[in-house]
């Protein structure tokens, strides 16, 4: 993609290439994943840690706390949509309503079933979604969500 251009996720959000010119920069992307099932946590983490990301892993209780600590470092959130919407969607619900937080492209994580929990997620400001278990391809692919614009989060 030729910078300055743009295209539209599945989300619906615009996601501007400025920071991240190539493939190769994927080294400088940080995410946070947060997964309830240690085995899915792995899995994930191996393919992105293959895909060259700095990943953290974080249990679904340390969210907040580690997004208050380390917000302005993180470049993507990856997190099941399970944790997301528990106890009232409060997760979710705290991250788009800080101003620091929500600048950060929230990804979800869910089972193929789970098309309403998706759908809630995605209506609550979530950019986009993968369904478990994320292929290397779709992992490769998600330093383009860095540097997205106009979400109407």
């Amino acid at each position: 993609m030729d910078k300055g251009k743009s295209i539209v996720s599945r989300g619906g959000y615009r996601i501007q290439n400025n920071n991240i010119n190539d493939t190769n920069d994927r080294s400088k992307v940080r995410i946070l994943l947060c997964d309830s099932d240690p085995e899915s946590c792995q899995e994930v983490f191996s393919l992105l840690c293959k895909c060259s990301y700095q990943v953290t892993t974080v249990l679904a209780a340390d969210v907040i706390h580690k997004l208050n600590i380390e917000g302005s470092c993180i470049d993507i959130i990856l997190a099941e949509a399970n944790i997301l919407v528990a106890n009232g969607a409060d997760i979710l619900k705290y991250i788009m309503r800080n101003m620091e937080l929500k600048r950060i492209p929230l990804i979800i994580l869910s089972k193929p079933d789970q098309l309403s929990l998706i759908s809630k997620c995605l209506r609550l400001g979530a950019a986009d979604y993968l369904v478990k278990p994320p292929s290397e391809n779709e992992l490769l692919n998600l330093w383009m969500h860095v540097g997205i614009t106009g979400a109407s989060h």
